[in-house]
């Protein structure tokens, strides 16, 4: 009895060490604010968007085609407008592609301890055409920022001759910060108004609301929706193997215990 009481000890402690060693690696360690990283999906309701603004999200463009110029003729892409991806660029200082293809990977510079100050670059690009009427043109909001203006969050393209503008702005918005100082945010898109004191000072006084010609009730239309979470971070193999390591050693502690007791 007292050879199988030590053997029950050594097998509580080897049990309780796995749980704290395999928990603390697991367990999210608290972090400080750091800069905003992860994912935003957008979702486009292009019947919203086109009662309200006579055009629909035609084509999406992810990350993949970064230092692609888009316009009419631009092969491949996505015609969903449901969960796009547009990835949180990791550069601090945007990056000009050259002209063509008129491109910029805007940079990421929003704390997550201060969301009013700083923008959010996203890599993605869309294209908007009128509905049943190809030789209208299209245009192409591209080079997102998310950056909050004037306690407004504001989706903003960017393009070499207009420079930045707002493109659609978040209401409802909710936000938080979680344990690893990571941002999660997400709201309805709307198309807002003209240019104001929650929007982006565009160069020409200009908002896509205001260039489209959007007006009235069309302005607080919910015309979409957007969610930025933070990207998952898969664990090393190695936190798996010592994981499984420390569990096979109570296996065995436990099959020894079994021969002892027979």
């Amino acid at each position: 009895m007292k050879q199988r009481k030590n053997h029950s000890s050594k097998l509580a402690n080897a049990g309780v060490l796995a749980f704290v060693v395999f928990s603390g690696l697991l367990a999210p360690a608290s972090a400080s604010a750091a800069l905003v990283s992860g994912n935003a999906r957008i979702s486009i309701d292009n019947s919203a968007f086109s009662a309200a603004a006579g055009w629909i999200v035609d084509r999406y463009f992810d990350a993949s085609y970064n230092t692609t110029a888009i316009n009419a003729n631009t092969a491949g892409g996505s015609g969903s407008t449901s969960n796009m991806q547009f990835s949180v660029n990791s550069v601090d200082t945007t990056v000009f592609y050259g002209n063509p293809p008129n491109r910029y990977l805007e940079a990421t510079t929003t704390d997550t301890g201060n969301t009013a100050v700083g923008q959010i670059g996203l890599s993605g690009a869309l294209r908007l055409a009128v509905p049943g009427n190809p030789g209208a043109g299209v245009l192409m909001p591209y080079d997102f920022t998310l950056e909050k203006i004037g306690s407004i969050w504001n989706l903003v393209s960017h393009d070499l001759f207009f420079k930045g503008t707002t493109f659609l702005q978040l209401s409802n918005a909710s936000e938080s910060v979680n344990a690893n100082g990571e941002l999660t945010l997400s709201g309805d898109l709307i198309l807002g108004g003209g240019v104001g004191p929650t929007t982006y000072p565009n160069a020409f006084g200009l908002t896509w609301s205001s260039f489209l010609g959007v007006s009235g009730a069309g302005q607080t239309a919910v015309v979409g929706s957007l969610s930025l979470t933070p990207a998952a971070v898969p664990l090393p193999s190695a936190v798996w193997l010592f994981g499984s390591s420390l569990l096979g050693l109570i296996g065995y502690k436990r099959r020894q215990l079994h021969c002892v007791s027979v």
